[in-house]
């Protein structure tokens, strides 16, 4: 039977992910997946789109503290219970979304605004925010954090391996940034699939993930390798656009595990 085989998440959007052996969900997504997010002095979402040397911040969790640390700047810490102030509500954009957000002040915004040389803040998301995810794939009025769209990505780990063997140099696993990585299937057997169940939560596979220039980032030195693009392109083209992994909805709130076994339904 197929089983977890690794589990990320992305405190801050686009920048370094955190794997580890268990993530709790909740009703969003995986705690603290992509709760804090950078914002440009008009409130509009930045990502390593705009800026591929956000891949080099790097992210901890420690005793109810977000800690960011990058080249050339000193560390950032910033308190959990800076994300529920009412006093620096906002409202910022995420792709087609307005969302309420918290600011977390001029220190974190000389932070980041230091490190990508641009005006910008640091923002995250409160309790009382609500996003919906696209109703032409929800089932049940699901929300979502500042991620993309979804709540969770789901890979194979068979994917990653197939397309490697088509690229002179391999690539890991958090060029993608899943947060859900599967072993024990057939390569890109996860499109075929209808959901997953782990630990008694069942991910509905709803959207194969249409893939921008992000996964071309060396998430170890920010360089974009337009190989990695091109070989996509051919490989995983369809319909205008290019796919890998699948965007998943979840129906409960609870943990799941790496090694725990995974039910699949077709």
């Amino acid at each position: 039977m197929p089983t977890v085989h690794q589990l990320f998440i992305y405190p801050l959007k686009s920048a370094q992910g955190i794997e580890s052996n268990y993530l709790t969900y909740n009703h969003r997504g995986p705690s603290f997946d992509r709760h804090w997010m950078v914002v440009n002095a008009k409130g509009r979402f930045l990502t390593q789109r705009q800026y591929p040397s956000m891949c080099l911040i790097h992210t901890q969790l420690d005793e109810g503290k977000l800690i960011l640390n990058a080249p050339n700047q000193s560390s950032l810490a910033i308190e959990f219970s800076q994300t529920e102030s009412s006093n620096n509500e906002c409202v910022v954009d995420v792709w087609k979304d307005q969302v309420t957000a918290i600011d977390h002040g001029q220190e974190a915004a000389n932070w980041i605004s230091s490190y990508l040389n641009e005006e910008c803040r640091i923002v995250s998301m409160p309790k009382t925010s609500e996003r919906k995810v696209d109703l032409d794939f929800a089932s049940n009025n699901e929300t979502v954090s500042f991620a993309d769209g979804f709540p969770s990505l789901v890979i194979s780990q068979e994917s990653l391996d197939d397309f490697n063997s088509k690229l002179d140099t391999p690539i890991s696993m958090i060029h993608f940034r899943p947060n859900i990585v599967i072993n024990g299937l057939s390569p890109y057997e996860e499109d075929q699939i209808k959901a997953l169940k782990i630990n008694g939560i069942t991910f509905t596979l709803v959207k194969p993930c249409s893939r921008c220039i992000i996964p071309s980032i060396d998430p170890k030195t920010g360089k974009k390798n337009i190989d990695i693009a091109k070989a996509l392109s051919k490989y995983r083209r369809r319909d205008n656009a290019t796919y890998f992994g699948q965007n998943a909805l979840h129906d409960a709130q609870g943990e799941i595990k790496v090694g725990d076994q995974v039910e699949i339904i077709r």
